[in-house]
């Protein structure tokens, strides 16, 4: 009987995390896990400390092969292009792409969604959905490509001050409202992405870690 009520407590826990999280400022996005919580995996090996500051500009470090191995180990049906688009997005911007997509498995539930925010918006981070009302689901996207970029312009803005690559368009529509560069550890996007967002950004990191625990495959293994 302990037993059956310790794990009770855990799912009930996973659940409040990964719930609606309502945006108390302008510069705020809401963060919403739109599906049941992740099953839980083995101790990561890695030796990624997620109480460690974490950059969110930076190299990917994750093989495409490796973070679509991991998503679709929840996901079996998760879309087979969206880890290139954020590893490529990502590395025109400087931003860990690899980090982003463990942050978008978070806000989707592993692309099941079933919340505030539907698969068809391509809006991989919650952007818009600043309130838990049922007819505020947020911005939409035409392509899971400019869903990425959206994500990734989002994040950029956050983590600098700089000015878009050249060549490269504003996507996101809530970039004016980000205090720009107040967030360049994925640990400060704690109360700001998320609100009340306590141990947001570790648990991104968390999931970034047990990501890299997965072992890596052969390209041609996947479709």
């Amino acid at each position: 009987m302990v037993r059956k009520i310790t794990c009770t407590a855990i799912v009930i826990g996973l659940v409040c995390s990964s719930g609606i999280v309502t945006a108390s400022n302008q510069d705020s996005v809401h963060a919403e896990s739109n599906a049941a919580p992740a099953p839980s995996f083995p101790s990561s090996s890695t030796g990624l400390s997620v109480k460690e500051k974490q950059t969110i500009t930076g190299a990917s470090i994750a093989t495409e092969e490796q973070m679509l191995a991991f998503a679709r180990s929840v996901n079996p049906a998760f879309p087979a292009e969206l880890p290139r688009l954020y590893i490529e997005i990502g590395n025109i911007y400087g931003i860990r792409g690899d980090i982003a997509f463990c942050q978008m498995l978070k806000e989707t539930g592993y692309h099941r969604f079933g919340g505030i925010v539907q698969a068809n918006q391509h809006n991989y981070a919650g952007i818009g959905a600043t309130g838990n009302s049922k007819t505020n689901k947020g911005n939409y996207f035409q392509t899971p490509e400019q869903g990425v970029r959206a994500h990734i312009q989002h994040l950029y803005a956050y983590a600098t001050k700089s000015n878009l690559p050249k060549n490269e368009v504003l996507i996101d529509p809530r970039f004016k409202y980000v205090a720009r560069g107040t967030a360049p550890n994925w640990q400060d996007l704690n109360g700001k992405w998320a609100v009340p967002g306590k141990g947001y950004g570790e648990s991104i990191l968390d999931i970034y870690s047990r990501m890299l625990s997965m072992p890596v495959i052969p390209k041609e293994t996947i479709q």
